[in-house]
């Protein structure tokens, strides 16, 4: 195996145990800073296997969590899904590089707003787009880290859910 395809593995491994444990925080701060982190190793993991629209949307991805973690404003939010787009169209190598796109702007808007409720389930459907992202780009350690992050989600909302319904 090429040292690149492994150098890839492993950062989608590091990208994992971080992103899971940032999936169970209540508060939104503590997601988006631990999500900074997990972007970096996923970038590293997308450029090591040469899936490079992956790999800009995770240093974008980890750029606007920065941003939006400090401080937000819609002009923020549209300069980031421009910055998006522009790079798409730059990295553009088949129909799938759309997909990290799509995946990044949804949850890009999602995060935007004040409701955890709406970034968790648009996060199910951002790993449904990455999925077949690392099917594309064989990255192993990503397929795993989106159904573990998808599981985690779902679970996420099932507990609240429960929570909400034992409380009325």
């Amino acid at each position: 195996m090429k040292t690149s395809f492994l150098l890839g593995q492993f950062f989608g491994v590091i990208a994992l145990i971080i992103l899971v444990i940032s999936l169970q925080k209540n508060k939104k701060e503590e997601l988006l800073r631990l999500q900074v982190l997990s972007s970096l190793f996923f970038a590293l993991q997308y450029f090591f296997l040469k899936a490079f629209t992956g790999s800009l949307m995770n240093i974008v991805t980890l750029i606007r969590n920065i941003i939006f973690n400090k401080s937000k404003s819609i002009l923020s939010l549209i300069v980031i899904i421009s910055i998006m787009i522009i790079l798409t169209i730059y990295s553009y190598e088949n129909i799938y590089s759309i997909l990290p796109s799509l995946a990044v702007i949804f949850f890009s808007i999602a995060v935007f707003q004040d409701n955890i409720k709406i970034i968790r389930y648009i996060e199910v459907l951002s790993c449904l787009l990455f999925i077949i992202y690392n099917i594309k780009y064989k990255a192993l350690f990503g397929f795993i880290s989106t159904l573990i992050e998808l599981t985690s989600v779902i679970i996420a909302i099932t507990r609240n859910f429960t929570k909400s319904k034992q409380t009325n």
